[in-house]
């Protein structure tokens, strides 16, 4: 896998929400009128008041705290027993964490480096020689005048995230603010992304909806142990170095939230610690329920019959009880989010019930959704369905929704505001190949499931582990925003076209060992002379690199269009061109686009740089006429959203386009096959998705008798 340059994806970030007050030896963080202990400068994590003690040692040398904990709250309420026993393991037993404290900070590039390379990325987009001199005078207007103001502001501010006791990196604060938490569109199907899982070569199991989602759920449980023991590698190869798992903490007990504080101008994220909350949520017709998967007397995860039977419960008890009606609540999470925090307002205030319902989602491990209503089988509608779903049977705002279907299709919709794919990837393909490799024998399997249902032994088991339906108290007012929901999900998912490109001709395989070049970089190649032949002209392109070797990194953008890509497209297309040529021209372009990537993903780029320098302008200043100016914001205008994120354990894996005008192209390079999810609105990107299919498949070909030759 090309884990490296696609960690991903494109725009929208991630979190914080917490008011910190300082003193000598504590920060308190205050959520809801609840005052926890988050980081003590002594040497401990500890809760106070009625909040059982819990010790979590911290590397205060550099002050980069190996859990990821900074900002996020957490609350002990088990016994002192439980939490000792969990943070038990010695040190050097602790993986997912150990190199955090040797991570470097994340860079800011030099001021001349990043206008240098800017003017490099531009050229394809310039129309004349006058537009190219205006271009030249502008960037050195700003490298003398607003430039260095601004690069010393960036500079000091990066030197105080990195002295202060949060520790963040210069970037996050405001990414994770301005990307994610302050959008407004509806984060479900313009923010999240989805995974479609294989199917699994259990066939008995892989085609029953209960007996997938018990074998699935069983496997999240044991990945979610491994990551409380900070057992799982924090290394996906062997090629790439230390890596930041700051979001392996980020998984589970939390959840974005429409609501900051009481300000209605952005979101939040609630955490909670996953030692704390044993449970899980189904979602199943619309309706929720929380089921206890953690045996609290034991120290241990639920038995699987144990979920089983759960599962069974909610499905005779929502199938047969004919006032069973959805409450709708699911809806809410389609809508515009500035809507929706108008809606949680409403929805919670003075209404205890409905506000410890949503509580109870949001400090969940993780949700599941049966979608009893839905069979897809092709791998449009298997996309589709873990994308959007059906507008009703999802609550979007939770980081993890795994999704099985009646036929046993199941995927994954990750929240993207917290995480970025690399971790999700890792999850799911941790699940699927558990689900697909650990059973010797499916029948047994499921007879161990079933004998346990059918034991008139356990009435007294049963009676104390009956799922619970988590009530809400719908107004005519909360029911309008919930048929606004529908509405919103109706017309959004309408408005989209989806294909998939599965391309079985050839894979990495073959790219590396008979080529010998970059995969990621050959795909990029694929997609600009697919987009050229379909448009007649290159479009700006985004492709996420990984910055995940720097503390709390992220991403970094790649831009796919360059002086050597717009050669390549050119040659490629003009029917004089030599054979030599062409080659010469795709070497070329992607080697140019290798470089970048190293660049990117070193903390080189000029995208991130120059978001900082924006937000370094002080209200009420002139912005600076670069800035302002049509190319520079056209260049940066990712019509091509592209991100790689590649697995054998997939057949589907994508979000939407990031611009309305434009379309986003989600792609995995496997060892025998390439895959694309292309998504766009056709009547306002003009872009028909079956001839980008098309011309997909003739450039692979293209280049794939060109590269044969040789």
């Amino acid at each position: 896998m090309s884990h490296l340059l696609s960690s991903m994806l494109f725009t929208r970030r991630y979190f914080s929400n917490h008011f910190w007050r300082n003193d000598k030896r504590f920060i308190t963080s205050h959520y809801h009128g609840r005052s926890c202990l988050v980081i003590s400068q002594k040497k401990y994590l500890s809760s106070t008041s009625d909040y059982t003690t819990a010790k979590i040692q911290t590397d205060l040398k550099k002050k980069k705290y190996p859990l990821g904990l900074s900002g996020a709250v957490y609350y002990a309420k088990y016994p002192n027993e439980y939490y000792q026993n969990k943070f038990a393991t010695k040190d050097e037993h602790k993986i997912t964490f150990k190199h955090q404290s040797d991570l470097p900070d994340l860079p800011i590039p030099s001021l001349e480096k990043t206008l240098t390379k800017y003017l490099e990325t531009i050229k394809p987009f310039v129309s004349s020689n006058e537009e190219w001199f205006q271009q030249i005078d502008l960037v050195k207007d700003f490298e003398k005048n607003e430039g260095p103001i601004l690069q010393k502001k960036l500079l000091k501010y990066k030197n105080n995230c990195v002295s202060s006791i949060n520790n963040n990196n210069w970037l996050n604060e405001f990414w994770d603010n301005q990307g994610y938490l302050q959008y407004d569109a509806p984060i479900v199907p313009y923010v999240s992304y989805f995974y479609c899982h294989k199917p699994l070569p259990h066939k008995l199991i892989e085609n029953n909806m209960l007996f997938k989602a018990t074998l699935l759920i069983e496997n999240v449980l044991e990945f979610v142990s491994k990551n409380q023991f900070e057992k799982i590698q924090p290394n996906p190869t062997k090629f790439i170095g230390k890596l930041c798992n700051n979001s392996f903490h980020m998984m589970f007990n939390n959840c974005r939230v429409p609501y900051k504080n009481g300000e209605m101008n952005q979101d939040s994220n609630v955490f909670h610690s996953i030692f704390e909350n044993g449970f899980i949520i189904v979602c199943y017709k619309g309706n929720f329920y929380k089921i206890n998967v953690y045996d609290h007397l034991n120290n241990t995860f639920v038995k699987r019959h144990e979920i089983f039977y759960q599962l069974m419960n909610i499905i005779s008890t929502g199938t047969c009880d004919a006032t069973n009606q959805t409450s709708g609540i699911g809806s809410l999470t389609y809508l515009a989010r500035n809507i929706w925090r108008k809606a949680y307002a409403e929805l919670t205030q003075n209404n205890p019930i409905n506000k410890n319902s949503l509580e109870e989602i949001q400090k969940s491990m993780f949700v599941v959704c049966l979608d009893e209503s839905n069979e897809p089988v092709t791998l449009e509608e298997k996309s589709r369905n873990s994308w959007h779903g059906d507008g009703i049977n999802r609550f979007n705002d939770k980081p993890l929704q795994f999704i099985v279907c009646k036929n046993g299709t199941s995927g994954c919709l990750a929240e993207h505001s917290k995480m970025d794919g690399m971790p999700t990837l890792l999850l799911n393909e941790y699940i699927w190949k558990k689900m697909s490799k650990d059973i010797d024998n499916e029948v047994n399997y499921i007879e161990d499931l079933v004998k346990y249902h059918n034991d008139n032994n356990l009435s007294i088991y049963k009676e104390n582990t009956q799922p619970v339906k988590l009530p809400f108290m719908i107004t005519p007012n909360i029911q309008k925003y919930i048929d606004l929901g529908k509405q919103t999900f109706d017309k959004n998912v309408s408005e989209h076209d989806l294909k998939v490109w599965h391309y079985n001709r050839f894979g990495k395989k073959i790219i590396k060992q008979n080529w010998k070049i970059s995969p990621d970089s050959f795909i990029q190649q694929v997609i600009q002379l697919a987009i050229y032949k379909l448009v007649g002209r290159q479009l700006p392109t985004y492709e996420a690199a990984s910055t995940r070797k720097f503390f709390k990194g992220r991403t970094e953008t790649i831009r796919s269009v360059t002086p050597e890509s717009h050669e390549f497209v050119k040659t490629w297309c003009q029917s004089t061109s030599t054979h030599q040529e062409k080659l010469d021209s795709l070497h070329k372009s992607i080697n140019s686009h290798s470089e970048y990537s190293k660049l990117s993903s070193n903390g080189q780029g000029i995208d991130r740089h120059f978001f900082g320098l924006k937000n370094m302008i002080d209200d009420g200043s002139q912005v600076p006429k670069l800035f302002q100016d049509s190319l520079f914001n056209y260049s940066s205008t990712w019509y091509v959203s592209t991100s790689q994120l590649s697995s054998e354990c997939f057949e589907g894996y994508g979000w939407s386009e990031v611009d309305d005008n434009g379309v986003g192209l989600a792609y995995m390079i496997n060892e025998d096959w390439l895959h694309i999810n292309i998504v766009t609105k056709p009547l306002k990107s003009k872009i028909d998705v079956n001839k980008l299919h098309y011309y997909l498949s003739e450039s692979a070909n293209e280049l794939f008798e060109i590269l044969n030759k040789i």
